[in-house]
């Protein structure tokens, strides 16, 4: 025990002052140089990259949610070409053709045939005088919309098409008032019945009132990245008559996204989320309509709108 007390009080006895003055002053340089160290080896730390780079599906994703427009001009300066060309009147013939052009009023026309008389010789005062009246009854075939699309979805066709147009400022032609308005105009002034020759009205009424004919029929389309339906426009000038445009628009896709189904999952147009609403079952989330075929009509009615920046204005 001794010699172990012994050895530790030499081993304490040789750490002299100068020897501990310089393990402070070790200390207190290795202190001082850590700020500086630590400093310098940020600045030699090269910025960090990204592990993977953007992959392809992401910029499909992201290029299919992008809106995208088929009218490249701009409002100002569509408004001011159409104002400086007399800002011409359209009539729209959207599902029909032309050659379906028909008025679907019910025509009735009383026919009257002279009445034979029968008597006594000499006399001419009839004993007997038959008089036959027949009614005409004529209706037209009805809708000529084209099958594709049922009335419902053409009606809101047509109104996102009437919608960006009149947006525009383009004069857009009722054709059933227009028709009704020259009807009475012929009758005031004259005895004809404008109704015995429907298409003869019709052209009258067109040659009256319009400068452009436009025509919008379907077409079925199979194209990655497009509606399933597409459009065929087309454009005739009522003054002489010669074709303007003849064009087949693709209409793309909307956003999509995967949604859960009954039997997996299915690729759809993102949820327009309205609201939730509690009930007893749990919560209920309330999703606006989509709707899709004024949509589509409005995607049409910009591409009618470049074709007639292009090919008139």
């Amino acid at each position: 025990m001794n010699r172990y007390a012994a050895r530790s009080s030499v081993t304490d006895k040789s750490l002299g002052p100068a020897k501990l003055l310089y393990l402070a002053i070790g200390l207190g340089l290795g202190l001082a140089t850590w700020p500086v160290a630590s400093a310098s080896l940020k600045q030699q730390d090269a910025p960090a990259q990204p592990m993977l780079k953007e992959s392809y599906f992401d910029r499909a994703r992201a290029e299919r949610a992008a809106p995208k427009s088929l009218i490249k001009v701009d409002e100002a300066t569509f408004r001011a070409a159409y104002d400086a060309a007399g800002r011409p009147q359209l009539i729209m013939l959207v599902g029909e053709p032309f050659s379906a052009m028909v008025s679907d009023w019910q025509m009735q026309r009383r026919v009257s045939i002279n009445s034979q008389a029968t008597g006594t010789e000499g006399t001419f005062t009839p004993s007997s005088q038959d008089i036959q009246i027949g009614v005409e009854q004529r209706r037209s075939q009805g809708d000529y919309r084209d099958p594709m699309l049922t009335p419902a979805q053409w009606q809101e066709y047509q109104r996102g098409y009437q919608g960006t147009l009149l947006k525009y400022g383009v004069r857009l032609v009722n054709r059933a008032v227009a028709m009704r308005l020259l009807d009475a105009e012929i009758r005031s002034s004259t005895e004809r019945n404008p109704q015995d020759d429907q298409q003869r009205l019709e052209m009258d009424m067109l040659r009256k009132h319009t400068k452009l004919l436009i025509e919008v029929l379907p077409y079925r389309e199979q194209t990655l990245n497009y509606e399933p339906i597409g459009y065929h426009i087309s454009m005739t000038s009522m003054t002489d008559a010669t074709l303007l445009a003849d064009e087949r628009i693709k209409i793309p896709q909307a956003a999509q996204s995967y949604r859960g189904r009954a039997g997996g999952y299915n690729l759809e147009r993102e949820r327009q989320v309205a609201g939730v609403s509690a009930s007893r079952g749990g919560y209920q989330v309330i999703e606006q309509p989509l709707e899709i075929w004024a949509e589509q009509g409005e995607r049409a009615a910009e591409a009618t709108l470049q074709l007639l920046y292009d090919r008139y204005l």
